[in-house]
C-alpha cells in the first residue's frame, strides 16, 4: 500500500518503535519467570546489543559540573497545589504567539517557576533519589550499532517512556514523555528533552530524565522496529480499542474493538493528520495499541506455542540495545513482584504538561506543568503512583 503522506524515513520509523518497546517485560509478566529463563533467556542475553554504561563517564561528569555548577534539591511539597488537568492536552490548549502565549505562561507559573516556562528557577531540581520501585527508561531513536550505540552525536530520542514497577509489584505504570518537552539538560541549558541523546549520548539522556522526574533510572532499553509487522502477525494480530472513526491511507478505523494485523496496527499508530491535536492523539493511539497488545497476549496465554514465542524473541533482539545489567535473570527479577501480586494491570499517563508554546528561539515546544510534575516525582519516589493516577487520571 502507498502512504497518503510522504515523510522522511526516520520519522516513519519512530512511531513504530513505541509499540514493541515493552514486549519483553510484558511477555515475562504474562508467561511467568520459569518459561522465560528456560526458553528465551539465552537468546536475550546472547543477541541483544549492550550499552557500555548508562552512567556518566568521567569526562561527561566533569563537563556537566563545569557548566551546571551545584544543583539545589527541591522538596516537592514546596510547589503550589497543582491544578488538575488532562495531562495529554494540557490546561492551556493550543497556544500561539503574543498575548495567548503570555497568558499561558502566567497560568503555568509557580513558586519555583515564576515565569511559567516549565523550567525550575535558580538551578533547583527535585533531588534525584533511588526510590523503592524499579524505573526503566524506554527509548526509540535512530539506528546505530557497535560502540556508537552507547554515545552517538547527531541522534535524538524520538520516543521516550518511563516504566515504573512498584516494589510490591501491584501493576505496571507507563509514563509517556513528549519528545518536544522543554527541559534543562545538565551542562547544556534548556532544550527539547530528546536533544540530550544528541548532546551526550545515553548517559546524558538518563541524567536529563532523572532530573525531570526525581528518581534514579535502573535500566535502559532502546528499540529499533523493523520487525514490527511480522511480530504483530506472529501473535495472530491485536485487538485494539479505537476511540473514534478516522481513516489512514487505505485503512478505515471505526469506534470500538478492532482486530488489527501488522499492517493495520502500523497504520493506526502512525496517523496524525486526521486529528486536530496531531501528535497528542497519535501518542494516545500508540498507548491504546500497547494496551491492546498486552490484553491480547494475556488472553492468549502470550504465545503459548513455544516455537512461535522463540521466533518472536529472536526477531526482537536483533533490534534492541539494553544496558549491561538488563539480562534475562534481571528481567525475571523485575517481573517477579508483579507475578507474585497477581496485578498485571498496565496503567498509562503522560508527563504533566501545560500545553504547547514557543521557545525563545522559535521552536515549537511543550511546557512542563511543574506543580503537577512535582507530584509525579513524589509519587515515583514513594511508590504512590496509584494515588497520582487517582488524582490526575490515566489513559
Amino acid at each position: 500500500m502507498s502512504d497518503a503522506h510522504s515523510e522522511p524515513s526516520q520519522k516513519k520509523k519512530w512511531v513504530k518503535r513505541i509499540l514493541l518497546i515493552l514486549l519483553i517485560l510484558l511477555l515475562v509478566i504474562t508467561l511467568g519467570i520459569g518459561f522465560f529463563i528456560w526458553r528465551a533467556g539465552h537468546t536475550w542475553d546472547s543477541k541483544t546489543e549492550k550499552f557500555d554504561s548508562i552512567t556518566k563517564v568521567d569526562e561527561d561528569q566533569a563537563k556537566i559540573k563545569e557548566k551546571l555548577g551545584e544543583a539545589k534539591p527541591l522538596n516537592v511539597t514546596e510547589l503550589k497545589a497543582p491544578t488538575v488537568t488532562n495531562s495529554d492536552t494540557g490546561k492551556n490548549g493550543t497556544n500561539a504567539n503574543g498575548s495567548d502565549a503570555a497568558a499561558a505562561l502566567a497560568a503555568n507559573a509557580s513558586e519555583h517557576d515564576k515565569d511559567g516556562d516549565g523550567i525550575l528557577d535558580n538551578g533547583y531540581n527535585y533531588g534525584v533519589i533511588k526510590g523503592p520501585g524499579k524505573n526503566i527508561l524506554l527509548l526509540g531513536s535512530d539506528t546505530r550499532t557497535g560502540a556508537d550505540a552507547a554515545l552517538v552525536s547527531g541522534s535524538r530520542a524520538d520516543t521516550i517512556m518511563l516504566m515504573h514497577i512498584p516494589a510490591d509489584g501491584k501493576g505496571v505504570y507507563i509514563i509517556s514523555i513528549m519528545r518536544d518537552t522543554w527541559v534543562d539538560i545538565p551542562g547544556y541549558g534548556t532544550a527539547k528533552v530528546n536533544a540530550a541523546l544528541n548532546y551526550g549520548g545515553v548517559s546524558l539522556q538518563v541524567a536529563t530524565i532523572e532530573n525531570l522526574v526525581g528518581v534514579k533510572i535502573d535500566h535502559v532499553a532502546e528499540i529499533e522496529f523493523e520487525g514490527f509487522k511480522s511480530l504483530v502477525n506472529a501473535i495472530g494480530g491485536v485487538d485494539v480499542q479505537v476511540p473514534f472513526a478516522f481513516t489512514s491511507n487505505v485503512w478505515t478505523f471505526t469506534p470500538g474493538l478492532m482486530h488489527l494485523n501488522g499492517s493495520g496496527a502500523l497504520s493506526f499508530v502512525r496517523e496524525r493528520y486526521s486529528f486536530a491535536d496531531g501528535d497528542y492523539q497519535r501518542v494516545r493511539n500508540q498507548r491504546a495499541f500497547l494496551r491492546g497488545l498486552y490484553n491480547t497476549m494475556k488472553a492468549k496465554g502470550a504465545l503459548s506455542n513455544v516455537a512461535s514465542f522463540q521466533s518472536s524473541i529472536e526477531s526482537l533482539t536483533d533490534y534492541m540495545r539494553v544496558d549491561q545489567g538488563l539480562n534475562a535473570a534481571q528481567i525475571a527479577q523485575i517481573a517477579a513482584p508483579v507475578l507474585t501480586s497477581g496485578d498485571t494491570t498496565m496503567r498509562m499517563t503522560t508527563l504533566p504538561n501545560a500545553g504547547p508554546g514557543w521557545s525563545y528561539d522559535g521552536q515549537s515546544i511543550i511546557f512542563v506543568d511543574q506543580a503537577a510534575n512535582a507530584q509525579l516525582a513524589h509519587a515515583l519516589q514513594n511508590d504512590t503512583m496509584d494515588q497520582f493516577m487517582a488524582t490526575y487520571g490515566q489513559d
